[in-house]
């Protein structure tokens, strides 16, 4: 145990316990319907869980917490496959070894919570973990966050405080940053901003247009040479996620990031790189390494599968004493579980081309585009992603239809979720732990959910 109280009995028990839990979770790893005499379970919590919310929920989900791999089971008994793992964090899926051995590690700590001004041996495990991740950056220094709005609102501070009085950002069309006051004005959807005032003022420009890669660098160097004309010394630093989550997952091509990096210090702006989804989910652990953009990078957040959130910044822009604080570092339990998960994916073989990351984006694009040219032609149309993070868009593509085959795609066993607008796709993030197995019934099931929608 890394911290806490021990002794021979508590290992033992532990280890006990360790094996008692995952043999019983192990049960749980089949698609099966809800059960009889629990069918109206999820409805009757749900309709009150509603009233305390104030708002409905969008599937008739309510988790039993039981599930092993990518399987979750509900409290009507029904197990379905967990593809979006709570839109992230759950990149390992259910019930996994490292999971348990981090709560019950937890359990022997006097505390649940490890605060900012008392720290505790979890967070700096966790911090030097990731600092050793990203030695090819001039990244240097991690701060804790309580989530990853909150994690973007500390790098835009530090990026404010450092730049002085220029505070405009540059941002990209279709980007999500979050939903905090700072946040919702970065982010492009303003639905998500309906009677709020503009707390920050912010330039969106091209992301890169697949439908037009030839022209896609002009078309946002045009644009950015435009907010800067307009706006002349007034910007901070330019914002972008390399993986767009919200728009559907789309990226540009390393000339593009690079291009763009370039233009931004020629005109003296900081990089900051949104990675709060995309972390540990691409071909490399961080996606500004998967590009080979590290040598450009100075502020990077990250959160999600870490099952923490964060900011990692370099030297240039640490922050005065006072910028940044927080009451909460997260949980022990979480903070043990991101250690363990990184050193996890940095010592497997998750990344790179011939990773596990790799081999499931294959799997997953591979058959998606058969599909879109036989059996689901013009049922299919654009898929795309890369590693973990997977697309397509289904029928027309509207919003309509989308929600109606994701709905109807978990009546048939499996969690999805949607992304973008205009168009609407339906989103996978992927657990590691999928096996041929499990894919080919969940492309089975997918078939079938075609059939049953259009």
């Amino acid at each position: 145990m890394t911290t806490g109280v021990s002794n021979q009995e508590i290992h033992d028990l532990s280890n006990k316990l360790f094996s008692s839990i995952l043999l019983e979770q192990q049960k749980y790893m089949a698609i099966k319907g809800p059960d009889e005499d629990k069918k109206h379970l999820s409805d009757s919590i749900l309709q009150e869980y509603e009233q305390l919310k104030g708002r409905g929920f969008f599937f008739n989900y309510v988790s039993s917490g039981k599930g092993h791999g990518p399987f979750t089971e509900l409290i009507d008994g029904s197990i379905k496959y967990d593809l979006i793992g709570a839109i992230g964090p759950n990149l390992l899926g259910h019930s996994h070894p490292l999971y348990i051995k981090a709560h019950l590690e937890a359990a022997a700590s006097d505390v649940m919570m490890c605060g900012n001004l008392l720290t505790h041996k979890e967070a700096y495990n966790l911090s030097k973990e990731i600092i050793d991740s990203v030695k090819g950056s001039k990244l240097k220094h991690f701060w804790f966050s309580g989530s990853g709005s909150f994690a973007n609102d500390t790098a835009l501070k530090m990026l404010w405080q450092k730049k002085d009085p220029s505070h405009r950002l540059i941002a990209f069309e279709k980007a999500f940053a979050g939903r905090s006051i700072a946040t919702q004005d970065i982010t492009y959807n303003p639905d998500y901003r309906v009677g709020q005032p503009q707390t920050i003022e912010v330039d969106h420009v091209p992301h890169y247009d697949h439908s037009d890669p030839e022209n896609a660098i002009k078309k946002t160097i045009d644009a950015l040479d435009a907010v800067v004309k307009a706006n002349k010394g007034q910007h901070c630093a330019i914002m972008l996620e390399l993986i767009q989550g919200e728009a559907g997952f789309v990226y540009g091509t390393k000339e593009y990031y690079e291009t763009v990096f370039k233009w931004a210090k020629e005109h003296d702006l900081y990089i900051w790189v949104d990675e709060v989804q995309s972390f540990g989910r691409t071909t490399e652990l961080f996606a500004f390494q998967m590009f080979g953009l590290d040598e450009y990078v100075d502020v990077v957040t990250i959160g999600k599968a870490l099952q923490a959130c964060g900011t990692l910044f370099s030297e240039e822009l640490n922050p005065k004493p006072g910028l940044v604080a927080g009451t909460f570092n997260g949980s022990l339990a979480s903070l043990n579980a991101g250690q363990k998960v990184v050193h996890y994916l940095r010592e497997g073989n998750f990344y790179g081309s011939d990773g596990r990351m790799k081999y499931l984006e294959d799997q997953f694009l591979n058959r998606l585009s058969v599909l879109s040219k036989g059996t689901c032609k013009g049922k299919i149309g654009y898929s795309g992603g890369v590693g973990t993070m997977i697309s397509f868009e289904i029928g027309d593509s509207s919003k309509e239809i989308t929600i109606k085959f994701v709905k109807k795609l978990y009546e048939n066993g499996i969690l999805s979720f949607m992304a973008g607008k205009e168009p609407t796709r339906v989103r996978f993030l992927l657990p590691t732990c999928l096996t041929d197995e499990h894919i080919e019934e969940i492309f089975k099931i997918l078939i079938k959910t075609v059939e049953d929608v259009l």
